[in-house]
């Protein structure tokens, strides 16, 4: 059961902010959406528009936020809930790594100031907590490579305007064998788009499996 102690704090908090954005106040609001599921104080979604002059830029993400009946003793579970792609959230699950979540949670931190970190991680990764290794790998090893799939999957999975039309003919190669679109575009991702060494992956698993 969620305590009143616990509910009454999420609600100040959320009203706050839309005093706040609404009087003219603070305006670190901005860029935010905000609703409840299912009219519960603890499940709550976030829009967040990608960071301007990142790759994410112009996507527009979904984060789920659940709010433990201890809040805000502990901190709240959140997760993408839109796929990105980005070193300190799993491609497949969309959880966190991200430290205030964690160990670094302090029961005087809110909602706000986690959505503020997130948004501040979208543009500017770290890279001393990274969640997915390949991603990381790509990050710092083929920079440019990593900048034109996250720009793709932003494109794909939160309406963002970068189409590349040569990621997306990779793809669908790769569907033309069998494969799922998005688990195709996962693995090349991963694989930095080699779709020779995929699809000869691919094939010999099938064959293994068919035989």
């Amino acid at each position: 059961m969620w305590s009143n102690t616990g509910a009454a704090r999420v609600q100040r908090e959320i009203n706050t902010a839309m005093h706040l954005r609404s009087t003219g106040g603070e305006t670190t609001e901005r860029g935010f959406k905000l609703w409840l599921v299912d009219q519960s104080w603890s499940n709550l979604c976030v829009e967040i528009h990608g960071p301007p002059d990142s790759p994410y830029e112009g996507g527009v993400f979904v984060v789920k936020i659940l709010v433990p009946d201890t809040y805000p003793v502990v901190p709240p579970q959140v997760e993408f809930r839109t796929r990105i792609w980005h070193p300190n959230i799993s491609p497949e699950s969309g959880a966190i790594s991200l430290d205030i979540l964690w160990k670094g949670w302090s029961p005087d931190m809110s909602i706000r100031t986690i959505l503020m970190t997130v948004r501040n991680i979208i543009a500017n990764p770290d890279m001393g907590t990274p969640f997915d290794d390949d991603v990381a790998r790509q990050y710092i090893h083929k920079h440019e490579l990593f900048v034109r799939t996250a720009k793709h999957w932003t494109n794909r999975y939160a309406n963002g305007p970068n189409i590349i039309p040569e990621f997306d003919e990779k793809i669908q190669a790769l569907k033309d064998l069998g494969m799922y679109e998005c688990l195709a575009r996962s693995i090349l991702s991963k694989k930095d788009w080699d779709v020779g060494k995929v699809s000869h992956n691919f094939l010999t698993i099938k064959s293994q499996h068919e035989n």
